[in-house]
């Protein structure tokens, strides 16, 4: 591959490529992916499936059950997601290295196996009441251990899937994302009943399977390598992200979008509960819409609007969330917080799919796995950034939620700009129809 001359850093095809059958689908054709390409896809959604199947089985008991069994003060229990959130944004540069000097494959199977040895040991560490400090030790590794999944597969997905695909293949992911979400609670409520123990062992045996799907799926994908990738491998990835005007916008847009997506599990719930007096179960069912609403409409809606540019979805998407935000803060029964979620889950769907292709098409070869690792890295950092500034936010417009929501909501507003005057400036090569 060679850099567009356009100033904005775009990739485009060399005609050694073209001969390779890495050349854009012309229109009209190709529109779906097929034979192994399409196999692996769906295998991957059923690993992702899993994956946070088994991460969403205990994550939400967690603080359950290490302040009220093992009776570890609250300002302590606090401290576990915050320390696993390092972990991430620690491991996401890391990932990005790793998956560029190894194999990705191995990666997509070492990663969830490795995680499954680290729930062993907090069963373990369970049945036998380990200190505390102990369990914040290897949740932090295996919070450290699960950006590499992640990051070998976004890099697995750009190598085999051609560009024009890569939004429906991404989504099909997510899809596989959502349902492990929206299951993995449920019977975790169940389970929790049982030995704690039991829960991170039962948790553990399904990341061996994750692994184990990974592994079966990924015996009949080729990756072409070239002579070059060692040389681009070895080149100063920080000198060339920095020439790359095209992939510092992204990534700078789409950090402040981070900032507005991410009020929507923890300031949202607060919100709901202590100001608009929603009861857990209601609330509960709000995230349910969202999750099926992924699940059943993500695929098909990125079909719809595959004759947008990607960067024009996102900037649309970045709006809806900001109508969706005024939405929350103008809600006075569950109806309304329903109507504002289903709004908020149709921008989530046109622009985080969205954003992870766009990082994809930057991505020069050698480098594929840093550049996705980096978009990692400012996702989590974002995740992290964003659920602070709501709660401090929350606390001082508690009578005023109006303007709550609309401060939040203002991140995705300056991004939808951003992304809006993007779509329009952005060469061909990043903006074709998908």
């Amino acid at each position: 591959m060679e850099k567009d001359r356009s100033g904005f850093g775009i990739l485009r095809k060399s005609t050694a490529e073209h001969k390779e059958g890495k050349s854009e689908t012309p229109r009209g054709r190709g529109r779906s992916l097929n034979g192994p390409s399409s196999r692996f896809i769906n295998a991957l959604s059923v690993t992702w499936a899993i994956n946070t199947f088994a991460y969403s089985i205990v994550f939400p008991f967690l603080p359950i059950y290490l302040h009220s069994i093992r009776g570890i003060p609250l300002e302590l229990v606090g401290l576990v997601f915050p320390v696993m959130g390092i972990a991430a944004i620690i491991g996401s540069p890391l990932a990005g290295f790793t998956a560029d000097r190894l194999d990705r494959k191995q990666l997509l199977i070492g990663a969830p196996f490795a995680r499954g040895i680290t729930f062993i040991g907090l069963a373990v560490m369970a049945a036998v009441n380990a200190p505390f400090w102990t369990f914040v030790v290897l949740l932090f590794i295996n919070s450290f251990l699960g950006v590499f999944f992640q990051n070998a597969s976004d890099a697995l997905i750009t190598d085999i899937v051609p560009p024009e695909l890569r939004v429906h293949a991404f989504s099909t992911v997510r899809v596989g994302l959502n349902i492990g979400w929206m299951s993995g609670p449920a019977i975790g409520a169940f389970l929790a009943r049982t030995p704690f123990s039991l829960l991170f062992f039962i948790t553990a045996v399904f990341c061996f399977a994750a692994s184990a799907i990974a592994l079966r799926s990924t015996r009949g994908i080729v990756i072409r390598k070239r002579r070059n990738d060692m040389q681009h491998v070895s080149r100063s990835f920080s000198a060339a992200i920095m020439r790359d005007r095209n992939m510092l916008l992204l990534l700078a847009l789409s950090f402040v979008l981070f900032l507005t997506v991410s009020q929507f599990v923890s300031t949202l719930s607060l919100y709901a509960t202590a100001v608009k007096h929603l009861d857990k179960t209601p609330l509960g069912l709000l995230y349910t819409i969202n999750g099926a609403m992924v699940i059943l409409f993500l695929v098909p809606i990125n079909r719809l609007f595959r004759q947008v540019n990607m960067y024009l979805r996102i900037g649309i998407g970045a709006f809806l969330y900001l109508i969706a935000y005024i939405g929350f803060g103008l809600s006075g029964m569950w109806m309304h917080f329903a109507a504002a979620m289903m709004l908020m889950t149709v921008g989530e769907m046109l622009s985080v799919s969205c954003i992870v292709t766009a990082a994809s098409y930057c991505a020069p070869d050698g480098m594929v796995g840093r550049y996705m690792g980096t978009m990692n890295l400012v996702r989590n950092v974002g995740y992290a950034v964003g659920p602070y500034i709501g709660s401090l936010l929350l606390a001082h417009y508690t009578g005023k939620p109006l303007t709550l929501w609309i401060i939040l909501g203002s991140f995705a507003f300056i991004a939808g700009l951003g992304f809006l005057v993007f779509s329009q400036h952005a060469p061909s090569a990043q903006t074709r129809r998908m």
